[in-house]
């Protein structure tokens, strides 16, 4: 039986740049940025059948083998025969919906399981490895479902509740993320992608210290699992851990050089650690291969900022704006970048406009007092700031 560990989603969290006043009346700006990631993986189970035709079967274990060996294409020519040889059997289908699956052909996979399913409408592998496509189409209530309805017919199948707690995770259902995972666990203790869900089921609910243990679990189970690296990365990164973060986004990178967020990740606790020349390089290379990546595009602002590159900055955190108008801390990032130059009036507008999209963000309420402040509106000023230590007692620390 083989897993295939597929990301699904990760959503960036940004802690914020700060304004603080210098004694004396003058103004610095210190920034700090973290990443939250939330990685669920899909699973799919793959590969049974049953004995009974001779020619059928030699192709069966033919395209098993194939697919041990990651060779997919041939994998897909022998289950095609199998299936050729004997229309009926259900197996033969689902088991080169796994060979679709693998090769990120979530359609296909989801036709050659209905397919199965048509035929054997109690096949658990149907409706797991379904659900496992579902997933990485973003589907989660199908796939809780397809889960739901394999649990049915096997209440064992620990696959089928990993998958559910996956499919929970995305949709932020954190409780039953954790128990689904919990109960995968109890039926195989060794299933590492049940590790990873979980811990980004406790990373999300603030946990750090779960999320460090199960990643390190799942990779103690799996060490070639590039995306468990990098969720212990984030959970490193929010504990202060910056150079914990490095070593571990590095090695998802050594696995899997394809990881847009793992260059966006490293390049925030290079930022972290002051480095902004790394920072920028990291953040260039995540934009690369993924132009989308909003805090890659804040983290490249604030590090050209802090060079002293205020042109640069404008035009990264533009670009978040545009890409996510409704993203509140892009305002406040902009805002920072306007409050460099002295342009107290755009500090006030972008201040205004992230506290019209949340009204609880302590860094909005200060730079828009220190933008009061300059303008020699000191009693703006004070009832910001006083509502930004409210919101947040940090900033009232000297």
């Amino acid at each position: 039986m083989l897993s295939q560990a597929t990301e699904l989603s990760l959503t960036p969290i940004m802690e914020t740049p700060r304004l603080e006043p210098k004694r004396g009346g003058k103004w610095r700006l210190l920034a700090g940025i973290a990443l939250v990631a939330l990685v669920a993986f899909g699973m799919i189970v793959s590969l049974v059948h049953r004995r009974g035709n001779r020619e059928r079967d030699r192709h069966l274990n033919e395209g098993e083998a194939l697919f041990q060996k990651r060779e997919y294409d041939r994998a897909i020519e022998e289950f095609t025969e199998a299936i050729r040889l004997d229309p009926s059997c259900a197996f033969a289908f689902a088991n080169r919906a796994s060979v679709y699956f693998n090769r990120g052909e979530w359609q296909q996979a989801i036709d050659d399981c209905n397919r199965a399913l048509e035929i054997d409408p109690k096949l658990t592998l149907g409706y797991a490895n379904r659900a496992g496509a579902y997933l990485n189409l973003g589907e989660m209530d199908r796939a809780i479902a397809d889960c739901t309805r394999a649990l049915e017919f096997d209440p064992q199948s620990c696959l089928a509740f990993a998958n559910r707690g996956a499919a929970h995770l995305n949709k932020g259902e954190l409780d039953f993320a954790i128990a689904d995972c919990s109960r995968a666990l109890e039926l195989d203790p060794h299933l590492a992608l049940a590790y990873a869900n979980r811990g980004a089921a406790y990373f999300n609910r603030g946990d750090f210290d779960r999320a460090i243990a199960d990643s390190s679990q799942a990779l103690a189970n799996d060490s070639s699992m590039a995306l468990a690296y990098l969720n212990r990365a984030a959970a490193f990164l929010s504990k202060g851990d910056n150079d914990g973060a490095i070593a571990d986004a590095s090695q998802a990178l050594r696995l899997n050089p394809s990881l847009a967020r793992g260059y966006a990740l490293r390049g925030t606790a290079f930022f972290n650690k002051g480095d902004d020349v790394q920072t920028i390089e990291d953040s260039n290379e995540a934009l690369r291969r993924d132009p989308t990546l909003s805090f890659a595009h804040v983290n490249c602002g604030l590090a050209n900022l802090r060079l002293g590159n205020a042109d640069k900055a404008m035009q990264e955190m533009d670009e978040v704006i545009r890409r996510e108008p409704k993203l509140a801390m892009a305002y406040v990032y902009r805002g920072a970048v306007f409050l460099s130059r002295g342009d107290t009036k755009r500090v006030i507008d972008d201040c205004t406009r992230a506290l019209e999209i949340d009204s609880h963000l302590a860094l909005a309420y200060w730079n828009r007092g220190l933008a009061y402040a300059q303008q020699g509106d000191r009693e703006r000023g004070d009832a910001d700031q006083k509502k930004a230590v409210e919101l947040d007692p940090s900033f009232g620390q000297k």
